[in-house]
């Protein structure tokens, strides 16, 4: 327990640090660290692609993402995308007796899903600038990490209703419900801070209440299932954690699990409605 709070607490320094940069290429170099790893982990803990190949072609295009809407890059990302394709069908060619084509779609999949999941977090701050793209950044660490965190300590002092024991044995009803509430505590906590901040700089900030809790309940919900699916393939390929850049937590995949899920799908809410 220890370790694991001493890790986070060293986690959200370097967290904040970061983000110091955040309208930066700085904050786009982070990013790419964390999918070039995100997605280390996925190919090569998994152990379910062996070819060095494909996984130097996945670990690329991943560092690459994050970085396809700069300016000058932004009309030839489709190129990118077309030229990494090509690539994995090329390795599918050149070393057809070791390499199968579900392993070419495994990369495929793990190369462009995650990093952009963890991408849209640069697509948030480009579309709404520095001071609303930053309020929702924090929202959705607020969500993810709230919810992580608040399952984990409710789940532990009070939890006795296993959630899917199948799965994951340590998650219970009881975490899940506290995650929730953890969940939108600290995102309305963000929120008055923000409405704070943005008085002391003289900007008019008033959220949309209903929206932004309505939006923290089903991120929350995404959190878990972000948690439920990388338990399932740690499982399925019988490993523990994913890495252990984190003690006490695993791996960039075990910790941002739920940022896959939560930031995407705060993104894709921002682009009908903003909160």
């Amino acid at each position: 327990m220890k370790q694991r709070i001493l890790t986070a607490a060293i986690g959200l320094a370097l967290f904040a640090v970061i983000m110091l940069f955040f309208e930066t290429l700085i904050y786009n170099i982070a990013i790419a660290a964390l999918c070039f790893t995100a997605v280390y982990e996925l190919l090569v803990s998994t152990r379910y692609v062996q070819s060095r190949p494909l996984v130097a072609a996945g670990l690329a295009f991943a560092l690459a993402a994050p970085f396809l809407r700069l300016q000058a890059i932004r009309p030839y990302s489709i190129l990118f995308l077309a030229v990494f394709v090509g690539v994995l069908f090329f390795i599918l060619l050149r070393h057809h007796s070791t390499v199968r084509l579900e392993q070419i779609g495994l990369v495929f999949f793990v190369s462009v899903f995650f990093p952009f999941a963890l991408t849209s977090l640069i697509y948030i701050r480009d579309q709404f600038g520095g001071f609303l793209g930053f309020y929702y950044t924090l929202l959705i660490f607020a969500c993810a990490w709230g919810a992580d965190a608040g399952a984990y300590f409710i789940g532990r002092l009070l939890g006795k209703r296993k959630l899917a024991p199948a799965i994951s044995p340590n998650k219970t009803v009881e975490g899940l419900i506290g995650g929730i509430v953890i969940c939108l505590g600290v995102m309305a906590l963000v929120t008055w801070s923000y409405m704070g901040y943005g008085n002391y700089l003289g900007l008019s900030f008033r959220p949309n209440w209903p929206v932004m809790l309505l939006a923290g309940l089903a991120g929350s919900l995404l959190s878990v299932f972000g948690d439920l699916s990388a338990s399932i393939i740690k499982r399925q390929c019988a490993i523990k954690d994913f890495g252990s850049i984190m003690p006490g937590h695993g791996g960039v995949v075990d910790r941002f699990d739920s940022i896959f899920f939560v930031a995407p799908f705060f993104y894709v809410v921002l682009q009908f409605v903003q909160f």
